[in-house]
């Protein structure tokens, strides 16, 4: 008689790999609900502080299934920010190419990034993270975290092109507009106004009067 038994196999009746979690029973592939959780959770507790198994009871699942699809710790954590990344990218894109101009877009995509519960500045989150991570896994993370710079940078780059807003670097205009973002996701900064929109507006103002080609003519 074959070791494997009926709760061995999968839905579709193959027989899984001894470690191999079941499937998901609530619909969400368990990877993508361990790198939901850890996300989550590094961004708001930092590299250090949080451990595998609270990713694990995060989500729901086992230890063992966590390890069934990360290796390690540094591996998850990777996975995990590039995955946050490549869908603010992707999202921040779907604003982008939605109707307005570029200021009322921005602050479309400002208002969305600060009501999402952040507690962890990026930087702050990488460089704690760094001795345990490899220079490959550095270079991933900084690779996704460059494809939304350049994203933001080609709609800069046509503002400026169009005289809406000065001229300038379009790419330094992204870094510039992504750190506001972050400083706007401190607790300090979100308790100076009543709501999440009242500060987004804020910020865009401080924000577009560095930038905006009509300013700049009032000046001259």
């Amino acid at each position: 008689m074959s070791k494997f038994s009926h709760a061995d196999s999968d839905k579709e009746g193959t027989r899984r790999a001894p470690g191999r979690p079941k499937a998901e029973e609530r619909g969400t592939p368990v990877r993508d609900l361990v790198l939901q959780a850890a996300s989550v959770l590094f961004m708001e507790q930092g590299y250090e502080a949080v451990s595998l198994n609270q990713i694990a009871e995060q989500c729901g699942v086992t230890k063992a299934s966590v390890y069934y699809h990360f290796t390690s710790k540094p591996v998850l954590f990777t996975a995990s920010v590039t995955d946050m990344l490549r869908k603010a990218k992707a999202g921040t894109e779907r604003l982008l190419e939605s109707g307005g101009s570029l200021r009322e877009r921005l602050l479309r995509i400002a208002q969305v990034r600060l009501a999402r519960s952040q507690h962890a500045e990026f930087e702050t989150l990488m460089r704690e993270a760094s001795h345990w991570l490899t220079a490959e896994q550095k270079n991933e993370i900084r690779e996704a975290e460059d494809h939304l710079h350049q994203l933001l940078a080609v709609h800069f780059r046509k503002a400026v092109d169009a005289g809406e807003v000065k001229k300038g670097n379009p790419l330094l205009m992204a870094h510039l507009y992504t750190a506001l973002l972050m400083i706007g996701n401190r607790e300090a900064a979100q308790g100076m106004y009543g709501s999440i929109d009242e500060l987004a507006d804020q910020m865009m103002d401080l924000f577009w009067s560095g930038i905006d080609s009509e300013r700049t003519q009032e000046k001259a």
